[in-house]
């Protein structure tokens, strides 16, 4: 299942405050491993991070400028499945796991009960 290129992202790079850590990564470098825990999701802001099956060979998903990857893994707070590596040089802005938490607390009960379900499921 690879992530779907046309929706609209949630979040765009100009919506978010530019004080705001970065990492800039350069083609193959490992964003996170595979066994890791989970404790920050990311958006990518330049470039494209790809997903690789256990393996190491396939892509399983691809995200880019505007998307947010890690939030389940993040909010089931337990270790990533699997690797991204930057495919291609790419700028990502990582944010802390409290920081999701906090939203969630700041959400309806039906968004959190939603996200926290998705979560469940990762």
């Amino acid at each position: 299942m690879t992530h779907s290129l046309s929706q609209q992202p949630l979040y765009t790079p100009a919506k978010l405050p530019a004080k705001l850590p970065i990492l800039r990564l350069f083609h193959g470098e490992v964003l996170f491993q595979a066994g890791r825990e989970a404790q920050r999701f990311f958006l990518v802001r330049t470039g494209c991070i790809s997903i690789l099956e256990t393996s190491g060979w396939r892509i399983k998903a691809s995200f880019t400028s505007g998307d947010l990857l890690g939030i389940p893994e993040v909010l089931a707070g337990g270790n990533w499945s699997m690797t991204a590596i930057a495919d291609g040089p790419a700028i990502v802005q990582p944010f802390c796991a409290t920081r999701l938490f906090q939203s969630l607390e700041d959400m309806p009960a039906t968004h959190s009960d939603f996200l926290r379900h998705i979560a469940a499921m990762a």
